[in-house]
């Protein structure tokens, strides 16, 4: 037997060494050599005894001891492990081969740059592409997929490229039929958060914006229509009125009926997406509220002809961020009045940053919020979300609601509202 062969020998009998070579190994995987030094805390009798017969040093007083691996393999000089190395007695006390964690992890790293640049090449598309370098460049926006990989949950990484193949989908297509396309389950994408991520990531890089991505059912259904995915196309709706429409260059005689009829419009998505223009029956201004009660407030005051004004039901649906963009392409102004809190404040700034200049604010200046203020108190950590908004037109009324901390409400304002579209109107004959 060899001196290699007796010190594993030795060493796998002596139970007291058996913590010491637990350190000795991770030591060696982790510097990918023999060398440095490990710490043992709360020795016991035993341990220390076995310590004194190596070093030939008294360690009864002490409770830890620091252990330098070149020392201790000079201990095997003059014994009959002379000539032994101790990287393979190590390996054959812990009886396996010892893996260096640095060429662990890098063998680990390239398996899975090969399994991203597989699926990317069976997956050929700009979209899949772009999720791929994003993965390699270990961007934080899709850490999930990382994670997904380490927990070798591969099958739903697929699904996301396979599915990212076939968009965006022109006609249209409805997310659970998408879902049972691609995976047998209609209801697969409900709880997938990466396939959102992924569409999140593919549209900021080709559109080469920063969006922030919120988390609610409105923003995720924009994100999905965006690709030609339909979500909610029926109670997903915008109501409106003394607004036309064409379809193949045609006016649609739902329309013109209507506003023949003077009648509110709610149209779904399902509708909206099959129309191809849209303005007002006169001019080229619409007026936009926020609260469904201010909207029929106003109708019930003006009995004249028609006016262009809509309906969007609080926070926007994806209904009717359509209908805006329809009357941009047409080139209409569009007025925009909301409530006078944190969340209306950012809904009319999001709308001005995403539409421009053809969004103008409607009785936005600090006297209209004062007007519209009530007594009840808006909470602090609502308040906060004022300091997020970047819009020098809002400043002014930004810093009064923040000082004064009162909400504000839009059905304060119908008269005022409703004497700026007769103003409106009255200008537009003369």
């Amino acid at each position: 037997m060899n001196p290699t062969q007796e010190a594993i020998k030795y060493f796998k009998k002596e139970a007291n060494y058996s913590r010491l070579f637990e350190k000795f190994v991770n030591k060696i995987e982790s510097l990918g050599t023999v060398g440095g030094s490990v710490t043992l805390n709360q020795l016991t009798q035993e341990e220390k005894k076995a310590l004194r017969n190596w070093f030939s040093k008294d360690f009864s007083t002490m409770d830890k001891v620091t252990i330098d691996l070149q020392k201790f393999s000079k201990g095997f000089m003059g014994t009959k492990f002379e000539g032994a190395d101790l990287f393979d007695v190590v390996e054959g006390v812990a009886g396996r081969k010892l893996i260096y964690k640095k060429e662990a992890k890098e063998s680990e790293e390239s398996l899975k740059y090969e399994f991203f640049i597989g699926l990317k090449e069976r997956y050929n598309h700009e979209y899949t592409s772009i999720l791929t370098n994003s993965i390699i460049n270990k961007e934080s926006a899709v850490v999930g997929f990382t994670t997904s990989y380490n927990q070798k949950d591969f099958k739903s990484i697929e699904i996301v490229y396979q599915t990212l193949a076939i968009l965006p989908i022109q006609k249209g297509l409805r997310l659970p039929v998408l879902a049972e396309k691609i995976t047998g389950n209609p209801h697969y994408f409900d709880k997938d958060t990466k396939f959102f991520t992924a569409l999140q990531l593919v549209r900021n890089k080709l559109e080469t914006i920063l969006s922030v991505p919120e988390n609610n059912a409105e923003y995720q259904n924009e994100l999905l229509y965006h690709f030609g995915i339909l979500k909610d196309d029926i109670s997903n709706f915008v109501s409106c009125y003394g607004l036309l429409a064409e379809r193949n260059g045609k006016l649609l005689k739902s329309w013109e009926c209507d506003l023949l009829e003077k009648n509110v419009k709610n149209v779904p998505l399902r509708e909206l997406k099959k129309v191809e223009k849209v303005y007002p029956n006169k001019g080229n201004t619409v007026f936009i509220v926020e609260n469904s009660g201010v909207f029929s407030s106003i109708l019930d005051k003006y009995d004249g002809e028609p006016i262009p004004l809509i309906c969007t039901h609080g926070q926007f649906k994806l209904a009717g961020l359509q209908l805006i963009e329809k009357l941009i392409e047409t080139h209409n102004v569009l007025y925009y009045s909301g409530d006078y809190d944190p969340e209306g404040i950012q809904m009319a700034s999001r709308l001005k940053n995403r539409y421009g200049t053809n969004i103008k604010y409607w009785r936005y200046s600090v006297d209209d919020y004062r007007y519209a203020a009530t007594e009840k108190e808006i909470p602090n950590e609502r308040l906060l979300k004022l300091t997020n908004i970047q819009d020098d037109e809002l400043d002014e009324i930004i810093t009064e609601i923040t000082r004064s901390k009162r909400f504000g409400y839009q059905e304060r304002h119908i008269n005022n509202l409703y004497l700026d579209i007769i103003e409106y109107i009255d200008r537009e004959k003369s």
